[in-house]
């Protein structure tokens, strides 16, 4: 579902190629989430709510990481 990037981490494009990634995931999360019943401002709200909370288990960790050094 998800194809690895084709361009190196400091090219302009990267971003909008993961935009463009990013973007198709969602749709297809999104449209197959509705089809069981969610609506897709309550799926959206929740991917967003997932998205902070692994940010900020991320932020935690480096935070360990920087302490044990």
């Amino acid at each position: 579902m998800i194809n690895p990037p084709s361009t190196q981490p400091d090219s302009p494009e990267r971003k909008v190629e993961l935009d463009q990634t990013v973007d198709y995931a969602v749709q297809i999360l999104v449209e197959e989430a509705h089809l069981v019943g969610w609506t897709r401002v309550e799926f959206l709200t929740a991917i967003l709510d997932a998205a902070n909370a692994r940010l900020s288990a991320i932020e935690e960790e480096r935070e360990l990481e920087a302490g044990s050094n």
